[in-house]
Protein backbone atom coordinates (compact mmCIF):
# COMPACT_ATOMS: atom_id res chain seq x y z
CA UNK A 1 0.00 0.00 0.00
CA UNK A 2 1.22 3.34 -0.87
CA UNK A 3 2.41 5.33 1.91
CA UNK A 4 0.01 8.76 1.76
CA UNK A 5 1.31 12.37 3.18
CA UNK A 6 0.95 12.83 6.83
CA UNK A 7 1.43 16.80 7.02
CA UNK A 8 -0.43 19.19 4.24
CA UNK A 9 1.17 22.08 3.07
CA UNK A 10 -1.57 24.90 3.38
CA UNK A 11 -1.85 28.28 2.15
CA UNK A 12 -3.91 31.06 3.60
CA UNK A 13 -5.16 33.74 1.72
CA UNK A 14 -6.89 36.59 3.48
CA UNK A 15 -6.73 40.42 3.63
CA UNK A 16 -7.79 40.31 7.40
CA UNK A 17 -5.47 39.59 10.16
CA UNK A 18 -7.81 38.08 12.51
CA UNK A 19 -9.51 35.94 10.30
CA UNK A 20 -5.39 35.02 8.76
CA UNK A 21 -4.54 34.28 12.83
CA UNK A 22 -7.89 31.98 13.79
CA UNK A 23 -7.32 30.14 10.52
CA UNK A 24 -3.99 29.35 11.35
CA UNK A 25 -4.93 28.27 14.91
CA UNK A 26 -7.86 26.29 13.73
CA UNK A 27 -5.17 24.36 11.69
CA UNK A 28 -2.85 24.34 14.38
CA UNK A 29 -5.23 22.20 16.42
CA UNK A 30 -5.82 19.33 13.89
CA UNK A 31 -1.69 19.03 13.80
CA UNK A 32 -1.55 16.99 10.00
CA UNK A 33 -0.90 21.04 8.45
CA UNK A 34 1.84 23.22 7.86
CA UNK A 35 0.95 26.81 7.22
CA UNK A 36 1.88 29.80 5.14
CA UNK A 37 0.06 32.65 4.97
CA UNK A 38 -0.98 35.45 2.26
CA UNK A 39 -2.57 38.77 2.31
CA UNK A 40 -3.84 39.08 -0.77
CA UNK A 41 -4.15 37.47 -4.22
CA UNK A 42 -0.42 38.61 -5.81
CA UNK A 43 1.46 37.63 -2.24
CA UNK A 44 -0.47 34.30 -2.89
CA UNK A 45 0.08 33.96 -6.74
CA UNK A 46 4.29 34.48 -6.03
CA UNK A 47 3.68 31.75 -3.34
CA UNK A 48 2.06 29.34 -5.56
CA UNK A 49 4.23 30.02 -8.38
CA UNK A 50 7.82 28.91 -6.08
CA UNK A 51 6.38 26.70 -3.74
CA UNK A 52 4.01 23.46 -3.86
CA UNK A 53 0.90 23.39 -1.93
CA UNK A 54 -1.26 21.14 -1.05
CA UNK A 55 -4.96 22.90 0.20
CA UNK A 56 -5.26 26.80 -0.23
CA UNK A 57 -8.10 28.70 1.86
CA UNK A 58 -9.34 31.68 0.69
CA UNK A 59 -11.45 33.87 2.63
CA UNK A 60 -13.05 36.14 0.11
CA UNK A 61 -12.99 38.90 -0.95
CA UNK A 62 -9.38 39.91 -1.10
CA UNK A 63 -8.00 43.51 -0.63
CA UNK A 64 -7.45 43.52 -4.64
CA UNK A 65 -10.17 41.04 -6.17
CA UNK A 66 -12.87 38.90 -4.92
CA UNK A 67 -10.81 35.69 -4.71
CA UNK A 68 -12.81 33.74 -6.77
CA UNK A 69 -10.16 34.41 -9.81
CA UNK A 70 -7.78 33.16 -7.72
CA UNK A 71 -9.49 30.16 -6.56
CA UNK A 72 -10.82 29.30 -10.62
CA UNK A 73 -6.83 29.95 -11.26
CA UNK A 74 -5.77 27.51 -9.14
CA UNK A 75 -7.73 24.57 -9.79
CA UNK A 76 -7.32 24.71 -13.25
CA UNK A 77 -3.17 24.93 -12.93
CA UNK A 78 -2.45 22.61 -10.18
CA UNK A 79 -3.96 19.50 -8.17
CA UNK A 80 -4.27 21.82 -5.22
CA UNK A 81 -7.40 21.41 -3.11
CA UNK A 82 -9.39 24.90 -2.58
CA UNK A 83 -11.36 25.72 0.35
CA UNK A 84 -13.15 29.32 -0.97
CA UNK A 85 -15.47 31.53 2.40
CA UNK A 86 -17.76 33.85 1.35
CA UNK A 87 -20.21 35.60 2.31
CA UNK A 88 -24.07 34.08 2.59
CA UNK A 89 -26.05 36.25 0.22
CA UNK A 90 -22.87 35.15 -2.55
CA UNK A 91 -22.73 31.27 -1.77
CA UNK A 92 -25.18 29.94 -3.89
CA UNK A 93 -23.60 32.18 -6.96
CA UNK A 94 -19.96 31.10 -6.11
CA UNK A 95 -20.75 27.44 -5.46
CA UNK A 96 -22.16 27.74 -9.25
CA UNK A 97 -19.33 29.22 -10.41
CA UNK A 98 -16.51 27.28 -8.93
CA UNK A 99 -18.10 23.42 -7.86
CA UNK A 100 -17.33 22.13 -11.53
CA UNK A 101 -13.89 22.56 -10.62
CA UNK A 102 -13.91 20.60 -7.75
CA UNK A 103 -13.43 24.27 -5.35
CA UNK A 104 -15.50 23.80 -2.05
CA UNK A 105 -17.20 26.44 -0.75
CA UNK A 106 -18.24 27.56 2.34
CA UNK A 107 -20.28 30.09 4.07
CA UNK A 108 -18.98 32.69 6.29
CA UNK A 109 -18.80 33.52 9.48
CA UNK A 110 -16.45 30.28 9.61
CA UNK A 111 -17.67 27.48 11.58
CA UNK A 112 -15.22 25.60 13.12
CA UNK A 113 -17.34 21.96 12.80
CA UNK A 114 -17.89 23.46 9.03
CA UNK A 115 -14.29 24.31 8.51
CA UNK A 116 -13.23 20.96 10.11
CA UNK A 117 -15.54 18.89 7.71
CA UNK A 118 -14.20 20.63 4.67
CA UNK A 119 -10.34 20.04 4.90
CA UNK A 120 -10.96 16.67 6.18
CA UNK A 121 -13.07 16.46 2.50
CA UNK A 122 -10.19 18.13 0.94
CA UNK A 123 -7.45 16.40 2.89
CA UNK A 124 -9.28 12.90 1.47
CA UNK A 125 -9.49 14.19 -1.74
CA UNK A 126 -6.20 15.11 -2.32
CA UNK A 127 -4.60 11.93 -0.80
CA UNK A 128 -6.86 9.59 -3.70
CA UNK A 129 -5.36 12.56 -6.18
CA UNK A 130 -2.27 11.88 -5.21
CA UNK A 131 -2.82 7.82 -4.99
CA UNK A 132 -3.84 8.44 -8.45
CA UNK A 133 -0.77 10.74 -9.69
CA UNK A 134 0.94 7.57 -8.43
CA UNK A 135 -0.47 4.92 -10.69
CA UNK A 136 -0.83 7.41 -13.95
CA UNK A 137 3.24 7.91 -13.18
CA UNK A 138 3.31 4.22 -13.13
CA UNK A 139 1.39 3.43 -15.93
CA UNK A 140 2.95 6.67 -17.84
CA UNK A 141 7.02 4.49 -16.76
CA UNK A 142 5.14 1.41 -18.25
CA UNK A 143 4.06 2.60 -21.35
CA UNK A 144 7.52 4.27 -22.36
CA UNK A 145 9.23 1.16 -21.37
CA UNK A 146 6.71 -0.87 -23.87
CA UNK A 147 7.42 1.89 -26.64
CA UNK A 148 11.42 1.44 -26.00
CA UNK A 149 11.32 -2.19 -26.12
CA UNK A 150 8.74 -1.85 -29.03
CA UNK A 151 11.23 0.33 -31.19
CA UNK A 152 14.32 -2.08 -30.33
CA UNK A 153 12.36 -5.00 -31.35
CA UNK A 154 11.73 -3.23 -34.83
CA UNK A 155 15.20 -2.30 -35.29
CA UNK A 156 16.44 -5.93 -34.19
CA UNK A 157 13.71 -7.10 -37.23
CA UNK A 158 15.24 -4.32 -39.71
CA UNK A 159 18.90 -4.81 -38.42
CA UNK A 160 19.23 -8.73 -37.86
CA UNK A 161 16.70 -10.44 -39.77
CA UNK A 162 14.22 -11.48 -37.12
CA UNK A 163 10.56 -11.77 -37.02
CA UNK A 164 8.89 -9.62 -34.02
CA UNK A 165 8.36 -13.04 -31.94
CA UNK A 166 12.02 -13.94 -31.97
CA UNK A 167 13.19 -10.55 -31.63
CA UNK A 168 10.96 -10.81 -28.74
CA UNK A 169 12.16 -13.39 -27.43
CA UNK A 170 15.73 -12.57 -28.05
CA UNK A 171 14.93 -8.98 -25.78
CA UNK A 172 13.37 -11.33 -22.63
CA UNK A 173 16.25 -14.33 -23.08
CA UNK A 174 18.83 -10.90 -23.05
CA UNK A 175 17.43 -9.44 -19.94
CA UNK A 176 16.96 -12.87 -18.36
CA UNK A 177 20.83 -13.63 -18.86
CA UNK A 178 21.99 -10.66 -18.19
CA UNK A 179 19.75 -10.51 -15.16
CA UNK A 180 18.76 -7.23 -16.09
CA UNK A 181 15.53 -5.30 -17.44
CA UNK A 182 13.37 -5.22 -20.74
CA UNK A 183 13.96 -1.72 -20.74
CA UNK A 184 18.14 -1.90 -20.39
CA UNK A 185 18.66 -4.35 -23.29
CA UNK A 186 16.08 -2.10 -25.70
CA UNK A 187 18.36 0.81 -24.27
CA UNK A 188 21.28 -1.02 -25.82
CA UNK A 189 19.66 -2.17 -29.10
CA UNK A 190 18.56 1.50 -29.27
CA UNK A 191 22.06 2.76 -28.49
CA UNK A 192 24.00 -0.14 -30.78
CA UNK A 193 21.69 0.25 -34.22
CA UNK A 194 20.93 4.00 -33.96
Amino acid sequence: MTRLKNLFDVLIVSGKSQVRQRLNAELALENCYSVTIAENAEAARRLLSSQSFDLVVIDTPLPTESGIELALDIAESSYCSVIIAVNSDRLDETRYKVEELGIVTIEKPILREQLCSALHLCTATRNRLLLLEKENEKLRRKLEESRLVNRAKWLLCENMSMDEPTSHRYIEKKAMDNRTTRLSVAKQILKEYQ
